[in-house]
């Protein structure tokens, strides 16, 4: 496992110990999310989740591509990364309409 204080010249380190992709129908279109369960080794709530949308951008010539940005979903934190994603599945959840 990586020790942090190995490594000085860093001021934070996050693990990205589990990464689900789902795809689910938010505002009537089905969007591509990707959440990751990131764990701190030196913190006490031992991990928290990011999230990422895939976004279309139109570049120089037209053409759309897919890229990942920032979802906003609300920060999940707990003592095992299947508990921070069960919990952002909860929060992603509550955007989208039952099938």
């Amino acid at each position: 496992m990586l020790v942090p204080l190995d490594y000085p010249f860093c001021s934070e380190m996050y693990i990205v110990e589990k990464t689900i992709h789902i795809v689910a129908r938010i505002a009537g279109d089905d969007r591509h999310i990707r959440i990751e369960a990131l764990h701190n080794p030196t913190s006490p709530t031992a991990y928290s989740t990011r999230s990422y949308i895939k976004v279309h951008v139109t570049n120089d010539r037209g053409e759309q591509t897919g890229t990942w940005v920032d979802y906003d979903l609300p920060l999940a934190s707990g003592s095992t990364a299947d508990e921070v994603l069960t919990k952002a599945l909860w929060f992603l959840g509550e955007r989208c309409p039952e099938k």
